[in-house]
């Protein structure tokens, strides 16, 4: 059922400098997708029903799905061989799934150069076998590796990544998990921690690239977000919610991002859980082992420094911000 957002106040001795741009869209025109998008979190194991099932029948079922994996932002091909393998184990014909080639770097568990996939991304071939699937999931990695790999040099599209947007405009399934969650917004967050997000400032500037402690191991990671490949328009996704604590670094990534927050929320996927968009029914449903969390950032503002201890060092905070927690079977509207 749907979920109603809890209107809870959280103040965060928040951060970042609000230096970021707001980036362009991905793809203008997003109103007449019929695909659907399988969004998870990361750690998906294969005994994890529920997504694995819920992506085969988006994808057409078993018997007729044809699913290709993109295994650019991982360093070895062993994530979507074993992808592959969880998919036969499903009941998919080993036939009917492809290893794409689709990489801007070398793998390290193979003989031959994939490096030079990068070059390959217009070929005719491969965008014609991508038009043939009807599904596409991502694996986890490094994310900006899966947006180098698929747009060209000047930032635009390449044949592949066109062919890819074709048939999910004509109702096929892209799924992905941890990196492979990430490029689904048009605002990727590509690094950083809730820490890090946090101590960046726009009271403190003076201290604002300080992330050392006194043994020089890093106490923080800023935060980090690029242009993604914006298949869901409705929001930033982060992932790896639970496990890596990252509520702070995904508000400060839409607080400073976000071009809408009266229309979108930001969405934090737990592991071993996916957030499943239906774009014909402008839904979100739960699937899978954990949650996902929901930021309203319709009314969060930055908190002034005077409202903070004063004999501390100025600090930037952001207050207002409801927060709701999606549990398995919930379902919400993204509208």
């Amino acid at each position: 059922m749907k979920k109603k957002l809890v209107s809870c106040l959280i103040s965060f001795t928040l951060l970042s400098s609000l230096s970021t741009p707001l980036l362009a869209k991905a793809q203008d025109n997003t109103q007449d997708i019929k695909g659907n998008l399988v969004i998870a979190g990361g750690g998906v194991g294969t005994s994890n029903h529920d997504i694995y099932e819920k992506f085969l029948s988006l994808a057409g079922g078993k018997e007729k799905a044809k699913i290709g994996i993109i295994p650019a932002a991982s360093t070895t091909l062993q994530s979507s061989e074993k992808f592959k393998k969880d998919l036969v184990k499903y009941g998919v014909n080993s036939d009917s799934i492809q290893i794409l080639p689709v990489s801007n770097h070398d793998f390290s568990d193979t003989q031959r150069d994939e490096s030079t996939w990068k070059s390959q991304v217009n070929d005719k071939k491969l965008s014609g076998t991508i038009k043939g699937l009807t599904a596409v999931w991502f694996v986890g990695g490094d994310q900006t590796k899966i947006v180098d790999s698929l747009r060209q040099n000047n930032g635009s599209d390449s044949e592949a990544l066109k062919a890819i947007w074709d048939i999910y405009r004509k109702g096929a399934v892209i799924g992905g998990t941890s990196a492979g969650a990430a490029i689904m917004s048009d605002v990727m967050v590509t690094g950083g921690d809730s820490l890090g997000a946090l101590k960046e400032s726009i009271g403190n500037k003076a201290n604002k690239h300080v992330n050392e402690g006194e043994d020089g191991k890093k106490e923080y990671e800023p935060l980090s977000v690029q242009k993604g490949l914006g298949f869901f328009q409705h929001g930033i996704i982060d992932q790896h919610m639970d496990e890596r604590a990252r509520l702070g670094r995904l508000a400060v990534a839409a607080y400073n991002s976000e071009r809408d927050k009266e229309q979108n929320f930001a969405y934090g996927v737990d592991e071993d859980t996916a957030m499943v968009v239906n774009n014909k029914d402008q839904k979100i449903e739960v699937v899978g082992r954990s949650g996902v969390a929901v930021l309203d950032m319709s009314k969060a503002k930055l908190k002034s420094a005077s409202s903070f201890v004063s004999k501390q060092k100025a600090r930037s905070g952001l207050e207002n911000i409801k927060v709701s927690y999606l549990s398995p079977g919930d379902k919400i509207n993204y509208h």
